[in-house]
């Protein structure tokens, strides 16, 4: 095998590994940033939640009224849940009529589960006297949209124009060995006893 070639063959190869490579990263650190983004939006709505209760509110509050199915405008509201419990374990407050967020003792903190079919993270908060228990959740759907927006949004170009980056490399190593081609034809073209 040529020389031209072998470099050919290891640039081909190599550089969409690389490229591989950069991708993979690429996704780790906006799912990484979209988690980040979406677990402090979580922390402040238990925050908001949790201000709400306190001891002026003795019983059970009203529930909010829940997007209607059909209504496209509340989407976003639909991936996210409230609930409160008090320190009997009672639901004071939910979001969700019969599809609330479970209840879970322990101190403040991150859980990801499952709920209503589907992976939802869910952020529990009690509070400094331990009368309520707060709970904010969020459809892990809604995450994984963003970072694949994000993502497609900048491998798109950098994967149409992949085929571009390694017709150039091919062309750029053609230039580079012509002189040695070049040598070769000539010394090829030479008689055995031409010194």
């Amino acid at each position: 095998m040529s020389l031209q070639r072998r470099l050919l063959l290891y640039l081909l190869v190599c550089a969409p590994l690389v490229w591989g490579v950069t991708l993979w990263v690429s996704v780790s650190r906006a799912r990484h940033e979209v988690n980040e983004l979406y677990d402090g939006e979580l922390v402040r709505l238990a925050r908001q939640v949790q201000a709400v209760f306190n001891r002026q509110h003795p019983g059970p509050l009203p529930a909010p009224p829940f997007p209607a199915a059909d209504d496209p405008l509340d989407d976003d509201a639909r991936e996210l849940a409230v609930a409160v419990w008090n320190t009997q374990g009672q639901l004071v407050l939910t979001d969700r009529e019969g599809r609330q967020l479970q209840r879970r003792a322990g101190p403040a903190g991150f859980v990801d589960t499952q709920l209503f079919g589907t992976a939802w993270r869910v952020y529990y908060l009690p509070s400094s006297n331990g009368e309520w228990l707060v709970a904010a959740g969020q459809d892990v759907h809604e995450r994984q949209e963003l970072v694949a927006g994000l993502t497609a949004s900048q491998i798109t170009p950098w994967l149409l124009m992949l085929p571009f980056l390694l017709l150039a490399m091919a062309l750029a190593v053609r230039q580079a060995l012509l002189p040695i081609r070049t040598l070769t034809a000539e010394l090829q073209g030479r008689n055995a006893q031409d010194l």
